[in-house]
């Protein structure tokens, strides 16, 4: 064999070697088509990781389909977990707008794909409670998100959940308004009415929590039953629940508080 033979031979076999690494990194590089569906655990091992929430969400954007668990006490164990809002809202964003499994793909999934938005509680950024008042037009409450704080006195130590400004945007004089939300079950244990107490010297309104002794803690989760205003509560529609307080409501600030910290604030007015 030639020496010019023997090198058009070796560059032969190169050029099929690299074709097949490229071949190889191609089928490693693409999406398994069997690949398991995107879950809640996977979103809180990045978050852990330290992942930013950029990268999080492409990944959420990119996954071939998702299984996320987005009900109240779902969300309020990702945000606890250290899961951002703005994740938290793509899951929810990416769980409306899966696509629908078919038979097949329903019957091979270990559980079948979340659905839509009327499936599921939608709140922060996506979802919306409804203020109606006598003297005011309808006017659509959007969520603020809070902060906990923790006040040592003796054997109790004192919780608060923490709100930005000292006034809400939203001034009604209506004593006895109406909310409405959105939301699959009834708002009882997951949403409270609460009047809110402002602390001028830090320029923050604060909720009561539940306080710990020595030997435990009471009404955890929650707001104190001293800030809770107890209400009635109608289904109205798919999904819509009509929320009225039981007495009339004294001039000062007030708001919807959800199980996930973040508060639907409006303000009376005298």
């Amino acid at each position: 064999m030639t020496v010019g033979r023997m090198i058009g031979l070796r560059r032969a076999v190169c050029a099929a070697a690299l074709l097949f690494a490229v071949a190889g990194m191609s089928l490693a590089a693409a999406p398994s088509a069997s690949a398991p569906p995107m879950t809640n655990n996977d979103v809180v091992k990045m978050a852990k990781l330290g992942f930013g929430s950029q990268v999080i969400e492409a990944k959420i954007d990119q996954a071939r389909a998702v299984d996320f668990k987005l009900e109240v006490d779902d969300l309020g164990k990702l945000k606890a977990a250290g899961v951002s809002q703005s994740v938290i809202s793509a899951m929810l964003r990416r769980s409306a707008d899966a696509p629908a499994t078919t038979a097949a793909e329903s019957a091979s999934a270990s559980q079948p794909m979340m659905p839509g938005p009327n499936g599921a509680p939608v709140y922060s950024d996506i979802g919306r409670v409804k203020l109606l008042a006598k003297d005011h037009n309808a006017v659509d409450l959007r969520a603020i998100g809070g902060s906990m704080s923790t006040t040592f006195a003796y054997v109790t130590t004192l919780m608060h959940a923490n709100f930005p400004g000292e006034k809400a945007d939203v001034r009604i004089q209506d004593k006895r308004p109406t909310l409405l939300i959105k939301s699959p079950n009834s708002p009882k244990g997951h949403f409270y009415l609460v009047s809110i107490e402002v602390d001028s010297k830090d320029g923050v309104r604060s909720v009561k929590m539940g306080n710990s002794r020595f030997f435990g803690v009471k009404n955890a989760g929650a707001p104190d039953s001293d800030n809770q205003i107890q209400y009635d509560v109608v289904a109205e529609g798919a999904d819509t629940w009509r929320l009225t307080p039981t007495k009339d409501l004294h001039p000062g600030e007030y708001g919807l508080w959800s199980s996930m910290v973040e508060l639907y604030d409006f303000g009376i007015d005298p």
